[in-house]
């Protein structure tokens, strides 16, 4: 008899570790599954994406602080959060010192026009063209040139050169 319910112990022990063992697999590949259809998503929404620098300009003649440039959304994919892309300057400044920096998103550039923006504000939608406004410090040096790149959170990315001439 204390075989038997040993047996049926040990049986039962089996099974309902069987069990857990089940439920732990089936939710792990249940989050991989979902994980991959989001890394699908993602690649999918990036190779539909593009952007293209149309212009940069000094916007005051007698300092080098201040520019705007010009990007347009030539993909296919809305963008609506600027807090998530990327500004990366690169230039010489006044000290001939090379400056590489990142700037802040509403502290050092912002987006001061989306045009035509018929409906949806804030959104950058395809087609549309943003005009970006970024400062730089310290300023650029008289007579450089510098180089703005755009990176949006999608890893989709484009530079143009900015020029300093104070006249």
């Amino acid at each position: 008899m204390g075989n038997v319910v040993s047996g049926a112990i040990v049986t039962t022990l089996f099974l309902l570790v069987t069990m857990v063992v089940f439920f732990f697999l089936l939710s792990s590949f249940t989050n991989r599954s979902l994980d991959a259809s989001a890394a699908s998503a993602r690649q999918g929404a990036r190779v539909h994406s593009a952007i293209q620098f149309n212009s940069t300009a000094q916007a005051n003649a007698g300092v080098c602080d201040v520019y705007s440039v010009v990007v347009e959304n030539t993909g296919d994919i809305l963008m609506d959060d600027f807090s998530e892309m990327d500004l990366i300057v690169e230039y010489t400044d006044t000290g001939d010192t090379a400056v590489i920096e990142r700037l802040a998103h509403a502290t050092d550039w912002s987006v001061s026009s989306i045009s035509p923006d018929t409906r949806g504000p804030s959104e950058w939608k395809p087609g549309e063209i943003a005009t970006v406004n970024f400062t730089l410090s310290p300023t650029a040096k008289d007579g450089t040139s510098g180089l703005v790149t755009m990176a949006t959170y999608l890893g989709i990315s484009d530079s143009s050169y900015f020029s300093c001439a104070i006249s």
